[in-house]
């Protein structure tokens, strides 16, 4: 497999990765049942702490649980291809549409049953093309439970310049938020699926072939939280008004930055991976704040990681799950075909 890249589409992909997501999570969590008024608790199945994916060469990047079909959707980047497990550890292919090329940020349109992607082009799938290296930015819409292809939204045309579409969410209403890691845009998609640029920002900006915005989570409050790949930088956007960018200062260094995953409002875990540079550990971190997110506290880092190069979260059952790319190896034309990829249980000391 990896005798088919080109020395171009390594380059290619190395600018465009050096700092990549994910994500990213949305979740639907309803741990109790409500019966003439009175809620009754749900006794949730115990996970085990490791979920197989395997499959030669899937590479996956994206992944999202859905508490209505009890899986896990989990997107391929090599493949271009999306897949599910359920709660039993059982796999399937969900979607094989042509038109994939990198599947990155997955989430799920809670009101239309949908299951929203991210499609792009780092130059190493097996469907890439020079045409559409670098520049393909559709987000596609399948139904959640039987994989029909719904809608393609094209985003390139909304801003110029590179583009990776890698993240999104959406807020209380329906409205679905994009991060471009090629361009220091975020896009706004509402509820009859028109598309525009929401805020573009000097803070977003990247030195030439850094990794840019990358992961995105929602707010009950009515704001974003947004993460900047190089640097390991969070900014806070009133969805009010947007154009007010305001840096999350954190006390501790998280050194990069991919999928983002509230667990609570004052709680966020943060995936740091290492590709390229100065050496450090792998991490997915807890942050909290205590003033609504005008900065925060790294209070725990979960290092025990039986993977590499981990990308995005989701949570299943109460439980935080991280996904594991290998994206190294896809550049590496001497690694041998893994299908040993998973997703782990985190564990915070605290």
């Amino acid at each position: 497999m990896k005798n088919v890249i080109s020395q171009t589409s390594l380059i290619v992909f190395i600018s465009l990765l050096v700092f990549s997501c994910k994500p990213h999570s949305e979740q639907e969590s309803n741990n109790a049942q409500e019966t003439n008024g009175i809620k009754e608790s749900v006794k949730l199945q115990e996970l085990p702490n490791f979920i197989a994916l395997k499959e030669l060469s899937l590479y996956p990047e994206g992944i999202v649980y859905s508490d209505v079909t009890k899986k896990t959707y989990v997107g391929s980047y090599y493949k271009g291809k999306i897949i599910t497990v359920d709660l039993d550890g059982n796999i399937i292919d969900f979607i094989t549409d042509e038109s994939l090329v990198a599947v990155v940020g997955l989430a799920i349109d809670k009101k239309n049953n949908r299951l929203l992607i991210c499609n792009s082009d780092a130059g190493i799938s097996l469907r890439s093309d020079k045409s559409t290296t670098g520049q393909l930015a559709e987000i596609i819409a399948y139904d959640l439970t039987t994989g029909e292809k719904l809608k393609t939204i094209n985003l390139g045309s909304l801003y110029p310049g590179g583009h990776f579409l890698n993240d999104l969410v959406q807020d209380t209403n329906g409205n679905t938020y994009v991060t471009d890691s090629f361009s220091p845009v975020i896009y706004k998609i509402d509820t009859n699926d028109n598309a525009s640029v929401l805020v573009s920002d000097t803070q977003f900006e990247v030195p030439q072939g850094a990794f840019g915005l990358n992961g995105i989570v929602y707010h009950n409050d009515g704001y974003l939280i947004v993460g900047r790949a190089f640097g390991g930088k969070l900014y806070k956007i009133d969805l009010n008004g947007p154009k007010n960018v305001q840096e999350i200062t954190l006390d501790k260094s998280v050194n990069s930055l991919d999928g983002l995953l509230l667990t609570d409002n004052n709680t966020l875990a943060l995936v740091s991976n290492y590709f390229a540079g100065p050496i450090f550990d792998e991490a997915v971190y807890k942050i909290k704040t205590s003033n609504n997110w005008a900065s925060g506290n790294v209070t725990s880092a979960f290092t025990a990681l039986e993977g590499t190069y981990p990308t995005t979260l989701t949570e299943v059952n109460n439980e935080v799950f991280v996904n594991f790319g290998y994206f190294t190896e896809l550049v590496n034309p001497n690694s041998a075909p893994n299908n040993s990829f998973k997703l782990q249980k985190v564990k915070f000391s605290n």
